[in-house]
């Protein structure tokens, strides 16, 4: 596991054990009912929202869950806090997360792509290569951390493409297309929109897809 991963189960747990206590501390009598750790449960119920949005996304129904949990704010929606956090932790142990980040990013890549294809309709032909380019670059990142390729995420996308062909991961012909796409990256990426041409950002375009849907990316 990652770093990030291994931080997200150690907050995790650090919440169950705050949670315990502050079950313990429930009340309900005629005068009323609540938690006499109150501030506690406040402070816990505010990280615990922290992390599921952190975790799953603002949009998604488990924040919407814990926002409902906490609006009912009694025993038994704590008790329901409880068990989304040890889903959540199962979640993450087996590897479901990763899978759900790895759909949130084909989403993300197909945005960028559907954006740059408008542009370049549209003739605007620069801002259409900085999005194809960082997609492309990202995405040999990726591919080069799934496939344990080391000492790679720092590097310029020659040399990530060039590592890639040695582990073997990509074939001889996928490497030199990329090669080919080195000059558009350099041009898109610092600016120097002279040497960015319709025709390289549309082979790219169409190379992508393609790069894609071979690697699982």
């Amino acid at each position: 596991m990652n770093r990030r991963i291994n931080e997200f189960i150690s907050k995790i747990d650090e919440l169950i054990s705050r949670i315990g206590p502050i079950k313990s501390s429930w009340y309900s009598d005629i005068a009323g009912s609540g938690f006499k750790m109150n501030a506690e449960y406040e402070a816990v119920m505010t990280e615990a929202i922290s992390l599921i949005e952190t975790i799953y996304g603002r949009g998604t129904p488990h924040y919407q869950r814990i926002l409902h949990f906490y609006n009912e704010g009694h025993l038994h929606a704590l008790k329901k806090v409880e068990g989304l956090l040890i889903g959540t932790k199962r979640n993450i142990e087996s590897g479901i997360l990763d899978e759900l980040t790895s759909l949130i990013l084909i989403d993300i890549k197909k945005d960028f792509l559907e954006t740059a294809a408008t542009l370049l309709e549209e003739s605007q032909k620069d801002p259409a290569a900085v999005l194809a380019c960082i997609v492309l670059e990202d995405s040999l990142k990726r591919l080069a951390k799934r496939s344990g390729v080391e000492d790679a995420q720092d590097k310029e996308m020659g040399i990530t493409a060039r590592k890639l062909l040695a582990a073997k991961v990509i074939e001889k012909s996928t490497n030199q297309s990329i090669q080919s796409f080195k000059n558009l990256r350099n041009a898109a990426l610092h600016a120097q929109w002279d040497e960015v041409s319709a025709e390289s950002v549309n082979q790219l375009l169409a190379f992508l897809p393609i790069f894609f849907e071979k690697h699982r990316l």
